[in-house]
């Protein structure tokens, strides 16, 4: 693959993002102590850094994005939601939304992060690159079309995948396995038919009672959402089998001429947000397998963003090892794997299973389809 069909887009200023002292998600308040928060963005910096001490940044072509417009963001958010973050990041300090707090640099910063995501789509689509990742923050998935919501300010695929539609793009899948359900991908296109939406997450994590089996679409929209929410302590075995036996078919169903991926790194094994088993191995074989979807059904249009990831010592190892797959490298050297892959966690147990036969069996996308569930005959320390 020649290094022109690679875009890195990621811009100084999403680092400068920071939602203050407090806890998690939490700001500083009675109970919790001033504490550096698992979100700050020194660790997306360490990650671009590792990248590129890896001598992978090389493989692409480096992108500076401009902030995104009134115009994008209003293909999916109000103006009163624009409104109500330029507000709060101009005070200083404040929450946006919903677990959602801000510093001065923010509104920015989530301007660039939309910016990047659809500037790289756009670019895709007009076939200046073929694969694109956007290391930017803020996340977006959980960002609604009227508020900002647990560190997500503006919903930076729905805003990409919006652009796409208008740019030419007829289908578009979007798949996020970020550990947390991305319920405001799921609100923006729950009535789409032209959006699958399919979201691999932790079951009965925030935000609660979102991202149920029975959630697949209504009105036009409806068998266009995939809920799968795995079994906290699901590892390697069970995220493949997902790709393999539910993400793959209902992406060669619906044959997108876009994959968007909400490529977030929290169900690691160290993340401190999720109780999910993935490795390095297991972003790479993801990252891999989507790349070689879209190369069979979109033309190789692909475009990751990060979402979520909060390990300041693991987050950039699970980079590294995304990049590496969308360059078409090796999975990288991973330090922190002897203390994962050998968990019985990361073999697909019969309880994991099971929802993915369920959904196999019972969700409109896979009707007429049959055929046990399982992954690839490989271990969790396989490349």
């Amino acid at each position: 693959m020649s290094v022109p069909e690679l875009a890195w887009y990621s811009h100084e200023l999403c680092f400068w993002h920071d939602p203050g002292p407090g806890a998690g998600y939490l700001p500083v308040g009675p109970g919790i102590e001033p504490l550096r928060q698992f979100a700050v963005d020194p660790d997306l910096r360490r990650a671009e850094g590792l990248v590129r001490a890896a001598g992978v940044l090389e493989r692409f072509t480096a992108v500076t994005p401009t902030p995104a417009t009134d115009e994008d963001l209003l293909l999916v958010h109000t103006p009163e939601h624009l409104e109500r973050v330029e507000a709060a990041s101009a005070a200083g300090a404040g929450d946006a939304g919903v677990y959602a707090p801000v510093n001065y640099h923010s509104a920015r910063a989530a301007r660039l992060a939309a910016g990047a995501c659809a500037q790289a789509v756009t670019a895709v689509l007009d076939g200046r690159f073929r694969r694109a990742y956007c290391l930017v923050r803020p996340p977006g998935h959980h960002a609604e079309p009227d508020r900002a919501m647990a560190l997500c300010l503006y919903n930076n695929l729905a805003v990409a995948a919006r652009t796409a539609r208008r740019h030419g793009a007829r289908r578009v899948l979007v798949l996020d396995w970020d550990v947390h359900h991305g319920n405001g991908l799921q609100r923006v296109f729950y009535e789409d038919p032209d959006v699958l939406y399919v979201s691999v997450h932790q079951d009965g994590l925030f935000p609660a009672a979102s991202g149920l089996v029975l959630e697949t679409g209504a009105g036009a929209g409806a068998g266009t959402t995939l809920n799968v929410p795995l079994p906290a302590g699901s590892g390697h075995e069970a995220y493949l089998a997902v790709v393999e036996q539910l993400v793959a078919p209902a992406a060669r169903s619906f044959r997108p001429d876009l994959i968007l991926v909400a490529a977030g790194v929290d169900a690691g094994g160290h993340d401190p947000m999720g109780r999910m088993l993935c490795t390095s191995r297991t972003f790479h074989a993801m990252t891999a397998a989507l790349c070689e979807l879209a190369d069979e059904l979109a033309d190789g249009r692909i475009v990751l963003a990060h979402e979520g990831g909060y390990s300041a010592w693991y987050q950039p190892t699970l980079v590294l090892a995304t990049a590496c797959a969308v360059a078409g490298l090796p999975a990288p050297d991973d330090p922190f794997l002897h203390s994962l892959e050998h968990l019985p966690g990361q073999r697909l147990q019969p309880h994991q299973r099971r929802v993915v036969d369920h959904l196999r069996a019972h969700h409109p996308l896979f009707a007429g389809r049959s055929g046990p569930a399982g992954p690839r005959a490989q271990g969790a320390g396989d490349g």
